[in-house]
């Protein structure tokens, strides 16, 4: 049964591509608003990054006695060097919705000529990602199917045939769910383990900085209203988390739909104009966050 549906819908899919208006704007629409979702993913990585660095220097001042500035670099450095590898990863795998999206774009309104390709070697990075509890976020069929994924990305920006390569691509949706998944799960477990460490932590911290305020006023406050402000960052974090989260779903429905519904067919515009809707939410809540330095 899953084969003939299957079939089916590459027939449908075969059918629509094939049409005499080769209208290609529903694709360009859903390939522009797939990039801005991997633009807002690369900043999350990078706060994700801060994160941990900024809960390694508020344990320093907790815990370290007397205070030593340099040792809490070194400590911050050596504890997220791992982290670093696992966000490097993640952004790999990024990369190729990215670049998937590109390509799609540039069929669509048929400009490969000028796409630059420059898919490379995914190397041992996918392989290594992990979630937060340490288990592989792909196991090796699904890694299998990423690395196909970037190989055909390369053929088809080579071929330049418009309506055979967005087929191509769109008949990847299982592909496209593997990777979306994977970036939401990856956002998802560690952003959420990252908010607990770092709330924990503030609310040691105040605690520490109650039993101190006698003694070093000045100090105290200070630190204080810094850590209101990181509370107060935390909120919008799990916002953001949330907004991408969302995102990714509106994406995943939309090339669904695209696979099965023709280019002029109401409900797909419908759903484009929903994965528009949050991508727009997800860019906005993107801007909420700032994360503050220690």
């Amino acid at each position: 049964m899953r084969q003939s549906i299957t079939t089916l819908c590459a027939c449908l899919l075969a059918g629509v591509l094939s049409s005499g208006c080769q209208n290609f704007k529903p694709v360009e629409q859903f390939a522009g608003q797939t990039t801005a979702v991997t633009a807002t993913f690369t900043p999350m990585l990078g706060h994700s990054m801060h994160s941990c660095t900024n809960n390694v220097r508020r344990k320093g001042l907790i815990v370290d006695r007397p205070y030593a500035p340099q040792n809490t670099e070194q400590a911050a450095t050596d504890s997220c060097r791992a982290y670093a590898q696992a966000l490097a990863g993640s952004a790999e795998l990024n990369n190729v919705l990215q670049r998937y999206a590109g390509v799609l774009a540039a069929l669509a309104n048929d400009s490969l000529s000028d796409y630059k390709d420059d898919i490379g070697a995914l190397g041992t990075s996918l392989a290594g990602l992990q979630s937060s509890g340490g288990t592989p976020l792909l196991d090796a069929d699904k890694l299998g199917k990423v690395v196909q994924l970037s190989e055909l990305l390369s053929r088809v920006a080579t071929q330049r045939k418009q309506a055979a390569g967005i087929r191509a691509l769109l008949e990847r949706e299982e592909d496209i769910y593997i990777i979306s998944d994977a970036l939401k799960t990856f956002a998802q477990a560690n952003y959420q383990a990252n908010l607990r460490d770092e709330n924990m932590t503030i609310a040691t911290l105040n605690s520490a900085l109650d039993a101190a305020a006698a003694r070093e006023p000045l100090a105290s406050s200070y630190l204080k209203a810094k850590l209101y402000l990181d509370s107060r960052q935390l909120r919008e974090r799990g916002k953001l988390v949330e907004a991408y989260a969302a995102a990714i779903t509106e994406l995943q429905r939309s090339i669904s739909a695209l696979r099965v519904k023709p280019m002029q067919d109401p409900g797909l515009a419908r759903q484009l104009d929903a994965f528009a809707s949050q991508v727009d939410i997800l860019q906005r809540q993107a801007t909420q966050y700032s994360p503050v330095s220690w």
